[in-house]
């Protein structure tokens, strides 16, 4: 009767490592942040979107993380540890996409912005486009 108590217990700690490793925490956290933020913007308040950019002009031609900060003014990108300059990208084109990124690029190909495809609506509202 132990060796049965034993092995069930076994198996039911095997069967709830499978169930966590199979979500996706990351995913889910950062769900709840994605409509955190569209709440916010709702609400009329300044929202800052994680974003990768390569811009020659504000990341010197080099791919960066940061966010674009809308609400409140005109669109502008903040890298790290940097102030808020204004993001003036023009018309942009959708290059790419998947469930991680969507990514954009300027006309000429000079920018290339990337971003949660969930977040890109409001994104492309507050930049005009």
């Amino acid at each position: 009767m132990g060796e049965l108590v034993g092995a069930l217990v076994k198996g039911i700690i095997v069967l709830v490592g499978n169930l966590l490793a199979a979500i996706d925490t990351a995913e889910l956290s950062g769900a709840r942040r994605r409509r955190s933020r569209a709440a916010a913007l709702a609400r009329g308040s300044r929202v800052e979107y994680p974003c990768v950019l390569r811009s020659p002009e504000l990341t010197a031609g080099r791919e960066r993380r940061g966010w674009l900060v809308v609400g409140d003014g005109p669109v502008r990108w903040r890298g790290l540890r940097a102030e808020p300059v204004v993001f003036e990208p023009g018309e942009l084109t959708m290059q790419a996409v998947d469930q991680q990124a969507v990514t954009f690029q300027s006309a000429g190909g000079r920018a290339e912005l990337r971003l949660h495809p969930d977040e890109a609506p409001a994104v492309l509202r507050a930049l005009g486009g």
